[in-house]
Formats: C-alpha cells, sequence, structure tokens
C-alpha cells in the first residue's frame, strides 16, 4: 500500500493546477482567435457589400447603355434590335473596370459611327 501523504495530495494539485492553467491559456487563444476572425467576417462583410454595390452599378450603367443604343438605333429599320444579353457568368470581378470601359468606349463608337452618318447623309 503507497502511502497517501501530503506529497501525492501535493502532485495532485500540482497536475490540476496544470490543467486548469492549460485550459486557461487554450481559452485564451480561443478568444484571441474568435476576435480575428470576427475581423476577418466583419472585412469580408464589407468586401461583399461593396462588390453587390458595384454589381449593381455596373447593371444599371450596361442596362442604361444598352437601352439608350437600342434607342439610338431604333430608326435603323433594316437592323434587327435584340434584347439586353445576359451577363457572362465567367468573367471576373477583377475584370468590372476593363469591362465597364470596353462597353463605354464601344456605345460611344456607335454614337460617334451615327453622328458620322448623319452628317454623311446631309451632304
Amino acid at each position: 500500500m503507497t502511502p497517501t501523504g501530503p506529497g501525492a495530495a501535493r502532485r495532485y494539485k500540482d497536475i490540476t493546477g496544470g490543467m486548469t492553467d492549460a485550459v486557461d491559456r487554450m481559452r485564451r487563444a480561443d478568444a484571441e482567435r474568435a476576435r480575428q476572425l470576427g475581423g476577418e467576417l466583419t472585412a469580408l462583410h464589407e468586401e461583399m457589400s461593396a462588390a453587390t454595390d458595384r454589381e449593381a452599378l455596373t447593371v444599371l450603367g450596361v442596362a442604361l447603355q444598352w437601352e439608350s443604343a437600342v434607342e439610338t438605333l431604333w430608326h435603323e429599320a433594316w437592323m434587327t434590335l435584340s434584347p439586353l444579353p445576359k451577363a457572362d457568368p465567367s468573367a471576373s470581378a477583377r475584370d468590372l473596370d476593363y469591362l465597364d470601359a470596353v462597353v463605354a468606349q464601344r456605345y460611344e463608337t456607335l454614337r460617334e459611327a451615327i453622328r458620322r452618318r448623319g452628317l454623311l447623309g446631309r451632304r
């Protein structure tokens, strides 16, 4: 039989104290990680909101330019006008600035061609 003197009780307290310290360290580390993840979640939410706003502006801008182009070409009876094409699902959000610029440039090219045609038609 092993004596159960102050040595065994002390070892038990040391072991449980060490476990309590480890649990406390884990809780602090978990709390810090939760704060970090909360910050990342907030940043991602803000990015998603900005992307949603950007998408809405892009869709609106393209729709307005398309409608304006259709109105501009309405008198061209020989031309078959179609509805606005659907968005390209493979387009990257990183390319929106470029794609917006392309749409604007093509619209201006159309307007310029119509202006030139109008001037040439008056001669």
